[in-house]
């Protein structure tokens, strides 16, 4: 087992995601309030936009990153010893197909706003 996110590391990671998902989520909610989205194109018109796209995209990467130190730690402090590593390849799958499935919907919103003329 690698040490990559372990102690401080992963302290630091959690940290880190914590402050960007403090900061992205509420300004997100607040752009997309105030966006007049009447439809379906120009919704993907704002989702689409390049740097909403890329810091959408980052955080989908740091949600993965935060939820797998989380969990894991209550995973490795709570669960019986001879299970961990049953439970972590769970959460390990589970994260995987969740962060494929953001990372494809983001790729679709690409794609369809391009194929719209939107960008």
């Amino acid at each position: 087992m690698t040490r990559l996110l372990t102690g401080f590391r992963a302290h630091l990671w959690q940290r880190v995601s914590a402050v960007w998902l403090l900061v992205y989520v509420p300004l997100a909610v607040a752009y997309l309030a105030f966006q007049p989205v009447s439809s379906h194109a120009a919704l993907m018109g704002v989702l689409s936009q390049p740097l909403f796209w890329v810091a959408s995209v980052l955080t989908i990467g740091l949600l993965a990153v935060h939820a797998w130190v989380g969990v894991r730690d209550a995973i490795l402090d709570y669960a019986p010893r001879p299970r961990v590593g049953l439970w972590l390849m769970a959460l390990a799958t589970m994260l995987a197909f969740w962060v494929g499935f953001a990372l494809y919907a983001a790729w679709r919103i690409l794609v369809e706003a391009n194929e719209g003329g939107l960008l």
